[in-house]
């Protein structure tokens, strides 16, 4: 085996690691929705449950269910046999952010340009990117998918999704 490729089998983060941010992660998550919720009013009204009762018990449950992930990492000796091996190898990750970073561009993207313009920009760039496809293969796809999908739900289910400038300009 070469130098070269027994680097890239390097290990970059443990499961066990992966697992506790994670949790840590959604364990915030389900503090600030039952911190919101309590905000609107997390009770039992007269007319029945307020506005946070429902996202409160699921910010709840989300909060109980990572406490109990990262305690099971941590301390359960199955969680430390499995939390000892490789989350993700230093040669995978090549992969993962190949599809990552795109998908990161796009949810920024879709906050200035509106979805369905990213959406045919995502399309086109991860076919032509990681599909290795020609972009006269890769523009029908990126063209068609947008179009569907306005008209499935601006048209038929009469659901606003966000839109920029350019389809403010073709009067939608």
């Amino acid at each position: 085996m070469s130098n070269q490729s027994a680097e890239s089998d390097v290990s970059l983060i443990s499961t066990r690691k992966m697992e506790v941010i994670s949790a840590v992660v959604l364990a915030a998550l389900g503090l600030l929705v039952m911190w919101d919720s309590n905000r609107l009013g997390a009770g039992w009204s007269d007319q029945g449950p307020e506005a946070g009762f429902f996202p409160f018990y699921i910010g709840t449950f989300l909060f109980a269910s990572s406490v109990g992930v990262i305690v099971y990492a941590l301390f359960s000796n199955a969680g430390k046999a499995v939390g000892d091996k490789p989350f993700v190898m230093k040669s995978q990750m090549k992969s993962v952010l190949q599809v990552f970073i795109p998908t990161v561009v796009y949810v920024v993207l879709m906050q200035f340009i509106g979805i369905y313009v990213s959406l045919a920009l995502y399309i086109a760039a991860f076919m032509m990117i990681n599909g290795g496809y020609k972009l006269t293969k890769a523009l029908p796809f990126a063209l068609i998918v947008p179009v569907v999908i306005f008209v499935m739900f601006e048209v038929w289910f009469l659901v606003p999704l966000p839109k920029g400038p350019i389809e403010a300009m073709l009067g939608f």
